[in-house]
């Protein structure tokens, strides 16, 4: 008891940074259930972290990131033609995570897991086989969108991508030396289905966030 009083008493609140890259990739099935071939895209995550102390190697760990996911498609699909295909995609990520850091060597290994939700703020998107390119914008029913700009090679037409809300569960694993540098792998399994309505119909098609990435942290 006097080693776990002792251990929590000498932890406290670090604020740190984190920066890192994502690869990110969608699941995505048809009404039948059918699944496309989509492959992942690099984006870039950044933000900042809090280490709060639970008990002895116990922590919770808030964050409030920027992340840039999205995916690229080279086969049809649910969207016409979609040959080179590609989506970048902005969130504003809120992730919670259980933190296990037992000391090992010189720093704490790093096991953590929790569930975490984002909001889409926006991003862009290519199709190489139409020359086409726009913006992704929420729209006014709180539907992400693609929107295609005459002015790029486009018609004046849009596409609904999404909803902007996602939420799923986040893991990571890594090393922290000396309780101020860390490395990290991160992963994401979105759990929230962001097809759209349209005209107040469900659809029956599934469209799911995933993303696995290395990042870097400094605690201050």
């Amino acid at each position: 008891m006097l080693i776990v009083a002792s251990n929590i008493a000498g932890a406290q609140t670090q604020v740190g940074v984190r920066a890192g890259i994502n690869f990110s990739n969608v699941i995505m099935k048809d009404e039948n259930g059918k699944k496309a071939k989509t492959q992942s895209t690099p984006g870039i995550q950044l933000g900042l972290t809090v280490d709060i102390p639970v008990i002895a190697d116990l922590y919770v760990q808030p964050a409030f990131l920027y992340s840039r996911k999205g995916f690229e498609q080279k086969t049809n699909g649910f969207y016409g033609s979609a040959s080179d295909f590609k989506v970048k995609a902005d969130y504003i990520e809120v992730p919670v995570t259980i933190l296990f850091k037992p000391q090992l060597g010189i720093g704490h290994l790093l096991v953590g897991a929790g569930p975490y939700v984002s909001y889409g703020t926006g991003g862009n998107w290519t199709s190489g086989s139409s020359a086409a390119i726009g913006d992704i914008m929420v729209g006014d029913h709180g539907d992400v969108i693609f929107r295609n700009d005459a002015s790029k090679g486009g018609s004046i037409e849009s596409y609904t991508y999404g909803r902007p809300l996602d939420y799923g569960a986040g893991f990571l694993a890594g090393y922290e030396f000396r309780r101020k540098l860390s490395v990290q792998f991160n992963a994401q399994i979105g759990l929230a289905n962001l097809v759209p309505e349209f005209s107040g119909f469900e659809r029956k098609d599934k469209l799911k966030n995933t993303n696995f990435g290395i990042s870097a942290g400094y605690k201050f």
